[in-house]
């Protein structure tokens, strides 16, 4: 099975780099080299495989370059993203802190206001009660003071 995938890949690979020595032969505008258009001279077949040479090496050479630019825009990229990564976790973290320090001042102020409603219950209770025995001397020194006038009343007639 194991020899039957590889001889697939093989064939693969194969038929990939006759697409593109055909497509780079395209793209150079040259045409492959038929029986009849051979050219009886070695001297000058050596010299169309030497310019055919020198164009591929110029056009891998182009590759090169343009993939060596974008790994470096990619690499520059990467550093972007992860400098833009590294600043929101720092962001993340002090909102943490301050929710934590937040959440402890609520605790703190709903504690204070616990403990302020608790005083404020009491001094209105103690201020009900004074004011309570006030008017109960008050009604009793107004029922005294009705007492001697009535009795005035009585002595002197009316």
């Amino acid at each position: 099975m194991a020899d039957i995938l590889d001889t697939r890949r093989v064939r693969i690979a194969g038929i990939g780099l006759l697409l593109l020595a055909a497509l780079l032969l395209a793209t150079a505008g040259l045409r492959p080299a038929r029986a009849q258009d051979t050219v009886a001279d070695p001297a000058a077949l050596q010299a169309q495989f030497g310019q055919r040479e020198a164009e591929y090496q110029a056009q891998i050479a182009q590759l090169q370059q343009a993939y060596a630019e974008r790994q470096a825009a990619y690499r520059q990229q990467i550093e972007e993203m992860t400098q833009r990564l590294t600043l929101a976790n720092n962001q993340l973290q002090t909102l943490a802190s301050q929710e934590q320090a937040l959440q402890q001042q609520v605790a703190q102020l709903q504690a204070t206001r616990s403990q302020r409603g608790a005083q404020l219950q009491a001094q209105l209770e103690e201020a009900r009660n004074q004011y309570a025995a006030r008017a109960a001397t008050i009604n009793a020194q107004l029922a005294e003071v009705q007492a001697r006038l009535a009795e005035a009343n009585a002595i002197l007639g009316r």
